[in-house]
């Protein structure tokens, strides 16, 4: 989720929650329990809370992209080494 507009909550009052998640999403997309672990909030809280902003459209959903490759076997070799030099 991102906010739609770069600055400020335009002419709206919001609740602080409300504010604080899209102080949150204004630098980077975040998922809902993203957001909820750093309000220390329920997801479903948060969840409920998003819907208010999109009704507001203050929010737009965007989803994940879809994986189109698989990694290469070097990439996985890289990791399999590095992991083991810990």
């Amino acid at each position: 989720m991102a906010t739609t507009e770069s600055k400020g909550h335009g002419n709206q009052v919001l609740q602080p929650e409300l504010a604080a998640i899209l102080d949150l999403c204004r630098e980077r997309p975040l998922a809902i329990v993203e957001i909820a672990a750093l309000l220390d909030l329920w997801p479903s809280v948060v969840k409920v809370l998003c819907g208010d902003l999109l009704a507001k459209s203050l929010i737009a959903i965007k989803t994940p992209g879809e994986e189109t490759s698989t990694p290469s076997v070097e990439l996985l070799e890289r990791v399999i080494r590095g992991i083991r030099e810990l």
